[in-house]
Protein backbone atom coordinates (compact mmCIF):
# COMPACT_ATOMS: atom_id res chain seq x y z
CA UNK A 1 0.00 0.00 0.00
CA UNK A 2 2.59 2.52 0.97
CA UNK A 3 4.78 1.70 -2.57
CA UNK A 4 1.96 2.08 -4.56
CA UNK A 5 0.90 5.49 -2.77
CA UNK A 6 4.53 6.43 -3.33
CA UNK A 7 4.36 6.04 -6.86
CA UNK A 8 1.25 7.75 -7.12
CA UNK A 9 3.09 10.62 -5.44
CA UNK A 10 5.49 10.63 -7.67
CA UNK A 11 3.67 9.83 -10.94
CA UNK A 12 2.04 13.47 -9.81
CA UNK A 13 5.51 15.51 -9.45
CA UNK A 14 6.32 14.11 -12.83
CA UNK A 15 2.83 15.34 -14.54
CA UNK A 16 2.99 18.92 -12.77
CA UNK A 17 6.42 18.96 -13.53
CA UNK A 18 6.01 18.22 -17.32
CA UNK A 19 8.69 15.09 -16.97
CA UNK A 20 11.26 17.59 -15.35
CA UNK A 21 11.24 20.28 -18.24
CA UNK A 22 9.23 22.22 -15.72
CA UNK A 23 11.59 23.25 -13.10
CA UNK A 24 10.12 23.90 -9.44
CA UNK A 25 11.87 27.42 -8.41
CA UNK A 26 10.07 27.13 -5.05
CA UNK A 27 8.47 24.50 -2.74
CA UNK A 28 7.39 22.96 0.26
CA UNK A 29 6.75 19.97 1.80
CA UNK A 30 4.97 19.45 4.81
CA UNK A 31 4.68 16.16 6.61
CA UNK A 32 2.39 15.26 9.18
CA UNK A 33 2.67 12.86 11.84
CA UNK A 34 -0.13 11.43 14.08
CA UNK A 35 -0.26 8.90 16.67
CA UNK A 36 -2.92 8.23 18.96
CA UNK A 37 -2.22 6.88 22.97
CA UNK A 38 -4.58 3.89 23.94
CA UNK A 39 -5.48 3.01 27.85
CA UNK A 40 -6.64 0.14 29.51
CA UNK A 41 -9.88 2.11 30.78
CA UNK A 42 -11.91 5.11 30.02
CA UNK A 43 -9.72 8.24 30.45
CA UNK A 44 -11.14 8.98 34.01
CA UNK A 45 -10.45 5.72 35.30
CA UNK A 46 -7.09 5.98 34.13
CA UNK A 47 -6.72 9.01 36.00
CA UNK A 48 -9.08 8.26 38.89
CA UNK A 49 -8.27 4.54 39.10
CA UNK A 50 -5.12 3.95 37.95
CA UNK A 51 -3.83 7.44 39.12
CA UNK A 52 -2.07 7.79 36.00
CA UNK A 53 -1.68 11.48 33.95
CA UNK A 54 -2.36 10.95 29.95
CA UNK A 55 -1.18 14.41 29.63
CA UNK A 56 2.49 13.33 30.68
CA UNK A 57 2.42 9.81 28.54
CA UNK A 58 1.73 12.08 25.72
CA UNK A 59 4.54 14.12 26.16
CA UNK A 60 7.28 11.81 26.47
CA UNK A 61 5.33 10.23 23.09
CA UNK A 62 5.69 13.96 21.51
CA UNK A 63 9.31 13.94 23.16
CA UNK A 64 10.40 11.12 21.45
CA UNK A 65 9.39 11.74 18.40
CA UNK A 66 10.30 15.07 18.02
CA UNK A 67 13.83 14.43 19.46
CA UNK A 68 13.84 12.00 16.57
CA UNK A 69 12.63 14.13 13.76
CA UNK A 70 15.06 16.97 15.25
CA UNK A 71 18.13 15.05 15.77
CA UNK A 72 17.98 16.59 19.53
CA UNK A 73 17.78 15.51 22.90
CA UNK A 74 14.57 16.04 24.77
CA UNK A 75 16.53 18.12 27.10
CA UNK A 76 17.05 20.59 24.20
CA UNK A 77 13.45 20.48 23.01
CA UNK A 78 12.13 21.69 26.29
CA UNK A 79 11.82 25.55 26.88
CA UNK A 80 13.27 25.79 30.23
CA UNK A 81 15.11 24.32 32.89
CA UNK A 82 11.99 23.89 35.56
CA UNK A 83 10.13 22.15 32.64
CA UNK A 84 12.89 19.65 31.62
CA UNK A 85 13.16 19.26 35.67
CA UNK A 86 9.49 17.94 35.51
CA UNK A 87 9.63 15.72 33.12
CA UNK A 88 12.89 13.96 34.16
CA UNK A 89 10.36 13.19 37.47
CA UNK A 90 8.36 11.11 34.93
CA UNK A 91 10.16 10.12 32.34
CA UNK A 92 14.01 9.90 33.50
CA UNK A 93 14.85 6.99 30.73
CA UNK A 94 14.81 9.92 27.98
CA UNK A 95 17.45 12.09 30.05
CA UNK A 96 19.73 8.69 30.91
CA UNK A 97 21.99 9.65 27.24
CA UNK A 98 22.41 13.40 28.36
Amino acid sequence: MQKKERNKAFDLLDALSRSGSLPIACAELHVFVAATHCFENSLMATVIQDNINPIEKMEKSMLIVASTIFDLSPAHLLKNEQEEERVVKYSPALFECD
